[in-house]
This record gives C-alpha cells, structure tokens and sequence, in this order.
C-alpha cells in the first residue's frame, strides 16, 4: 500500500514523534511511503530520522531566491501559495492508498489539510494540541469543523483536547478519536536513584524552552524564592528552542543559576532516569505530554500542573501530586508538598508505573500502524 504522512510542523518536539516512527514502521513492512513537510534547516534531526528508514521526503516549500519570486507574484495575483499548489501536484501524482495529516495546534496547516480534501483521497487528521491560546474567531471555528469533520477520523491525545476543540468550534467531532503517542525509554522500571543529605535533590524537565507553554518562567520564579534557595534541590532542563538565551538570562537574573542545568537534547531518556528522582511539569498548555509517560514508565513520580491531558494520566496523592492551577503560586504549593513527601517518591513511582502499563500500550507505534493499514485496505483508492 502507498501512505502519505503531511505535517504541519517545524520538526522540532514531541509531535513529530508518532508519524515520523510510524512512517519508519510501515517503510520498514514494505509500503511505499512518502512525507511532505514544511520543516526548515533546524530539522535535520528529524531529516536523518526520515532517511535512515528509507522514507521519502518531499519539501513543500520552495527556498532561496525561488520561494522570493513566488511569495512576490502570489501578492500581486491573489494566487495559490506554492506550497500548496506543490502538494496537489504530489497527491495527484502519487494517488495515496491512505494521507495522515499530523499537526502541533488545531489552528497549524489547515489549508494544507483543505487541499488533502480536494484531493479526495482517505485521509486521518491527528492533532497534539488544542490550546486556549489559539481560539477561532466565527469563521476559523467553521474551516476547523468542516476540514476534521471530513476526515476519516479526527485524532487527538487527551480527552482534554477533544472537549477543548468541541468548545471552539461549537459542535462535537463525529469520527473524533484518542491516539496515544510512542515513548522513548525502555518499558523495564529503572532504578530511582537514591537520595542523599550531601548531593541534591534531582527533578527532570523535558520540555523545548517555550516558556508560554511550558511554564519556566513560573518555575524559575519559584526557585527564586527564600525557602527554595535553602533547600538542596536542582532541576534539569532537558531540550532547546528559541527562548533558551532570554531563559538563561533570566537566570542569572534572578540568582538561581546553581539551581537550573541547561542540559540540551538528549535522545537517551533511560539515562536521564537514571539520574534523576522525579519529573517536574509547570506547564501552562499541554495535549498529553510524552515526557510524563516516559517518567511513568521509568517509575518516577510526577510533580505537575494540570494542563491539559496531565490530569487524565495522574492519581494525586498516589501516583504524583497535582497543582491546584497553572499559576506560579499553585506550583509553588504543589512543589513544596512534594517536597514534604519526598520518602513517598518511590512508592509513588511504581503506582504510577502500574497506572500507565494499563492506560498507554507498549508499543504505540505498532497499534497505530495496524489501525493506519486497516484503514487504507479498507477505503482502497478513491
């Protein structure tokens, strides 16, 4: 069968994750496959990810003086952006079995999503996040309804954003579902490292350095305060992204630079659990985030807010602690109780690894495939 996986990304982040790997699987079982993408030059991650499973990839974009002169001309004549018309032009040629649309924001590539449509070939929308900060005025609302309405299923990964997106759009999803996306450490517990009276206290934040969704400037400012200087703890910012200067600034800024590590990306998740004693989440916006399931499967507790899908994966009190509110009081709150109940950790760990093992299969990637080739023997060419 013939898959064609579009995205709306950059190539950076979690959301990349399920298609790209599910891409690889289906490459791997002797499908033909193709990617189209908007990605830049900061993806080559990603690039190499593609090339090493033998998937095509096509830019949808045109670059250098060509992408000028077409950005130009589309100004002056009203016309079809190039990228756009590009992708039509594949579709027609390649005449897919079955198109997974992927992208990060319900709002991201919707015109993209238009010209999957007109192709009139089957296709599956999946979206990451639907966030407060994207509401649609009257007229997006009624693009966002008709273009996930007219797919073969409107994917999201936490209930939360499912009922989210009803509330932006004004009416429910039909064919709307939950997917769950692949985690990348072992599905064997690792170790909590032990915890000691000399060496700190070591929580994990995996996250891209975006503070408006992910909360590290919150986080900072609690850290800045009298009762969390004396305390033995420090956290670890695993990722990167465009803010990473103004982060470290603001560190430094407010005295907190022994407390902050800026570790950069890291690809090996089973060695961040083994030296570290708990996840930390402070975010402000999330679909379901791939770093809590990771922490879970590790058997490390969780210490979150509650946006988004976070709520649904949690236990309060059982598996991790849980803010009140996605506010730098509440975390400092919910910080702090953690920190009282430090000894519980363990325990809090392993029920929240016995908590995940029931929700989240072990091989997302696998279950996704088989329900992608289900559905494209099903629905056959147009």
């Amino acid at each position: 069968m013939k898959f064609i996986f579009v995205s709306a990304n950059q190539g950076g982040g979690g959301s990349e994750e399920l298609w790209v790997q599910t891409a690889g699987r289906l490459q791997r079982q002797g499908h033909a496959v193709h990617a189209f993408t908007e990605w830049k030059a900061s993806a080559q991650r990603r690039l190499r990810q593609l090339a090493d499973f033998g998937v095509v990839h096509h830019s949808v974009d045109l670059s250098g003086r060509l992408a000028v002169a077409s950005k130009i001309l589309e100004r002056l004549t009203g016309g079809t952006p190039s990228r756009l018309r590009r992708l039509k032009a594949r579709l027609k040629l390649l005449q897919p079995d079955l198109i997974v649309f992927n992208s990060g924001t319900l709002v991201d590539g919707i015109p993209l999503l238009e010209v999957i449509h007109e192709s009139r070939h089957p296709c599956v929308a999946v979206t990451h996040l639907v966030s407060t900060d994207n509401w649609p005025n009257d007229e997006l609302a009624e693009r966002l309804h008709r273009a996930f309405s007219s797919a073969q299923e409107a994917c999201f990964v936490s209930e939360h954003n499912r009922e989210l997106c009803v509330r932006q759009t004004g009416r429910r999803l039909p064919n709307a579902r939950i997917v769950r996306n692949p985690f990348l450490v072992s599905v064997a517990a690792i170790p909590m490292p032990p915890m000691s009276t000399t060496t700190p206290v070591r929580l994990a934040l995996p996250a891209r350095l975006h503070p408006k969704t992910k909360g590290h400037d919150m986080l900072f400012e609690v850290l800045a305060r009298p009762e969390w200087r004396e305390r033995n703890i420090q956290v670890s910012l695993f990722g990167s992204g465009a803010c990473e200067r103004t982060l470290r600034s603001l560190c430094q800024e407010l005295q907190i630079t022994d407390k902050v590590i800026f570790a950069g990306h890291v690809d090996d998740m089973n060695a961040v659990w083994r030296e570290h004693h708990a996840l930390l989440l402070p975010s402000r916006h999330e679909g379901l985030p791939i770093a809590m399931i990771e922490a879970m499967w590790a058997g490390r507790a969780v210490i979150a807010t509650p946006a988004g899908g976070i709520p649904e994966m949690m236990d309060p009190g059982r598996t991790g602690f849980l803010a009140s509110g996605c506010d730098t009081h509440a975390l400092h709150e919910v910080m702090d109780q953690a920190w009282n109940q430090r000894d519980q950790w363990e325990a809090m760990g392993t029920a929240g690894r016995k908590l995940v093992q029931e929700r989240i299969p072990a091989d997302p990637v696998k279950v996704w495939a088989e329900h992608l080739l289900k559905l494209a023997g099903a629905h056959g060419k147009p």
